[in-house]
């Protein structure tokens, strides 16, 4: 089952400036799912582990997934005439923070990318045109990613931010380039909960 790729942080030496479609970062926890004409939706996992139904944190995400996003991602599949195909949504609630989730919170998924099969992960344009009528994470619009925007968004000056952050995608497919940037008011509540230690891996990972 693909993985999600390790998106880069825009800081030091290695900053890219890159005209970028921008989306939302929710803080959550990033799952997979996976279909195929043949077996349907049958594969389900974290970013690194798979999990089922039975899972004590993630259990709950397939009876979401079935409800909410099955039938309209199979759907777009199916008329795209793809063999198959992964998508990503973010697990999240009111009090997820981190990656850690809270058990009394109504949670929900949100779709941010898709990889149908030998495709690799949609560009940000066919994504939107795609999959931009279902509830996807946040488009902020095209930017200029500099290191001008990047603290612009550290400030919170960047409208539409929940709170964690932003991503922003050129290209498509395996030429597909992504960075990250993150608000300080979330790096300063994730090192209050988890200290300096646990915190800075949270905010590098």
């Amino acid at each position: 089952m693909k993985q999600y790729p390790s998106i880069n942080s825009s800081n030091g030496q290695s900053f890219k400036e890159f005209v970028a479609d921008v989306f939302d970062k929710l803080d959550g926890s990033n799952l997979r799912f996976e279909w195929s004409k043949k077996q349907g939706w049958y594969k389900f996992g974290t970013r690194h582990r798979l999990f089922d139904h039975t899972d004590p944190i993630f259990g709950e995400a397939i009876a979401i997934w079935s409800k909410d996003w099955a039938d309209s991602i199979a759907k777009i599949a199916q008329d795209s005439r793809w063999e198959s195909v992964i998508a990503f949504a973010e697990f999240h609630g009111p009090n997820s923070l981190g990656g850690t989730h809270d058990p009394n919170d109504i949670h929900k998924l949100t779709l941010f990318d898709v990889a149908p099969y030998k495709k690799g992960i949609l560009g940000p344009k066919e994504f939107l045109k795609t999959f931009g009528h279902l509830e996807i994470s946040k488009y902020l619009g095209k930017v200029n990613w500099t290191r001008d925007f990047v603290a612009k968004v550290r400030a919170n000056e960047i409208e539409g931010i929940t709170l964690e952050g932003v991503v922003g995608k050129s290209g498509s497919g395996h030429d597909l380039y992504m960075a990250k940037a993150k608000t300080q008011i979330w790096i300063d509540k994730i090192l209050a909960r988890y200290g300096q230690e646990e915190g800075q891996k949270l905010i590098s990972s």
